[in-house]
């Protein structure tokens, strides 16, 4: 017993040691797995704070870039300023120590930013850490990008200085601007400016449901419909003169002595034209320069004044003497024949020389009334320096009057190379009204009919009248008081410049074209985008 006693008790004792051991090696374990779970720990929350920094500065640079690009490219300093400001509301301010917010066009570099209608924002920014400290990384640098796209909505009808035609100089596209007041038809070519779908000229008609926008407190700051122009300006040009030509609607209830089928001496039309910025559809954020008004002229009017006046327009070689037609041309900001409508505290017009930009001009007749009436003129600009082109803007109304066996080759829509890949839709009113048969063309800015188009007529309560393929359309009465919708796919590789990037359309017909129509041109989509 004493012996197997003894055997046993070093036995036990020796166990002893060993738990003592196995004890005593566990603490170091634990206090590395401590370390390496409290660094863990800061790590995770480290790591969520700066992806919570990191979608907070990607705010931020989208911001910057959504703010600026609006301004672009007309107004570069402004894209970059309003860039800056922006990030600098969502909490990242360039002047900061820790921040840095770079704004590039493509001026700035074209390696980085693919066209002028874009901008890009970059925002960096030191972050702050909780824990990583202990590992050296008081902070870490987090960069984000932003690069969006801004589109206006198409320029239609002219890259040029003049938009219609020019007797004086003998430029004649083939057609006449043209307005209308509120309760016309239509059914007559002028989709938006007129309310009514047909019949009775007054407000108990049936109004058609393709967009209306009838004219609205004209001549004032809250002015709506009507037409908008703009007049691009660019840097370097100065003093900006805009004419008129025939703005008093010099008619006798049927023809005008001049552009032809102007009605009703009711129609007294307005000009109101803008201060440069971005958003030229909404006229009102915008600085007004001068409104003026004509006066709807009637028998006894101008037109008894100048003898020889041509009731048509196809000749103007017949009006006696030629000189005659330049006292048509009225110059807005020294008119003669209107009546000069001042911005409120002015005698007169401001001045137009408000820098390179975006000019809107909205065209609109001062009519309620139970008549129908409609107004045809042209307008042109001029600078010193650089030219400024005057267009349409996403649409047009335009009068058609050509002699039989004519045609018209007018410039259709501007389509810079940011809509590759995209779908242009144009949407035709009321092209129709032609003696015999023709073909209407669509053409690119090589001259060349795209590769593809696909086309559906429609009447005014968007009933298919027929359907189909190819850019090369057959036009006859059959779309007469119609709608014409055309959809042409850009390209994926589509690049162009200059006048490379406008489409144009051609009529051929063997039969005169004596008509009103509205031209609208666009790309589905929004026009403010982020592209990366």
């Amino acid at each position: 017993m004493h012996k197997l006693k003894a055997q046993n008790g070093p036995q036990i004792l020796l166990s002893d040691r060993r738990a003592g051991n196995q004890r005593g090696a566990i603490l170091p374990l634990m206090a590395i797995m401590v370390v390496v779970l409290l660094g863990s720990a800061a790590m995770a929350v480290d790591l969520g704070w700066l992806y919570w920094n990191s979608i907070e500065i990607q705010h931020a640079a989208d911001a910057a870039a959504l703010s600026g690009v609006v301004h672009e490219p007309g107004d570069r300093t402004s894209a970059h300023v309003e860039g800056k400001a922006a990030a600098a509301e969502n909490g990242f301010d360039d002047a900061a120590a820790q921040t840095t917010v770079q704004i590039i066009d493509v001026v700035d570099d074209p390696t980085l930013v693919d066209n002028d209608s874009q901008l890009r924002a970059t925002i960096t920014h030191s972050v702050d850490t909780f824990f990583l400290g202990l590992f050296a990384l008081d902070t870490v640098d987090v960069s984000r990008t932003a690069v969006a796209q801004y589109a206006l909505p198409l320029s239609l009808g002219s890259p040029d200085s003049y938009l219609g035609t020019d007797p004086e100089l003998g430029l004649t596209p083939g057609f006449w601007l043209s307005t209308t007041g509120t309760y016309g038809h239509a059914q007559r070519g002028a989709r938006y400016t007129d309310l009514c779908k047909s019949g009775t000229n007054n407000p108990s008609c049936t109004q058609h449901n393709m967009g209306p926008r009838p004219p609205v407190d004209w001549g004032e700051q809250t002015a709506s419909g009507g037409s908008i122009f703009i007049i691009s300006v660019p840097v370097g040009a100065s003093a900006l003169k805009l004419e008129i030509f025939d703005g008093p609607h010099y008619g006798d209830d049927s023809d005008d002595k001049m552009t032809g089928d102007d009605h009703s001496d009711l129609a007294d039309t307005w000009f109101m034209l803008y201060g440069p910025d971005n958003t030229p559809l909404d006229t009102t954020d915008n600085e007004l320069l001068c409104s003026v008004r004509y006066d709807g002229r009637e028998n006894g009017g101008r037109e008894d004044d100048i003898a020889g006046w041509n009731n048509s327009w196809d000749d103007f070689s017949e009006v006696s003497p030629q000189s005659l037609i330049s006292q048509l041309w009225d110059d807005m900001a020294n008119t003669t024949l209107g009546v000069e409508v001042p911005p409120p505290g002015f005698g007169s017009c401001k001045s137009f020389d408000q820098g390179p930009g975006i000019y809107p001009l909205r065209v609109m007749v001062e009519h309620n009334t139970d008549d129908y009436t409609q107004s045809h003129f042209s307008m042109r600009t001029t600078t010193t320096g650089p030219a400024a082109s005057i267009s349409g803007l996403g649409d047009i109304q335009i009068f058609v009057n050509e002699p039989s066996g004519g045609g018209l080759d007018m410039y259709l829509a501007e389509v810079g190379e940011q809509y590759a890949g995209r779908d242009m839709v144009i949407e035709l009113w009321d092209g129709g009204d032609m003696g015999g048969t023709g073909t209407m063309t669509i053409l690119d800015g090589t001259d060349n009919p795209p590769a593809d188009c696909t086309w559906v007529g429609t009447d005014m309560d968007w009933n298919v009248i027929k359907t189909g393929s190819g850019c090369v359309i057959p036009h006859d009465d059959d779309l007469d008081d119609a709608m014409n919708t055309i959809t042409v796919p850009i390209p994926n590789d589509y690049t162009c410049t200059g006048l490379g990037c406008w489409f144009k359309v051609e009529y051929d017909y063997s039969g005169e074209s004596y008509d009103a129509t509205t031209w609208t041109v666009y790309i589905p989509g929004d026009p403010l985008q982020l592209v990366e």
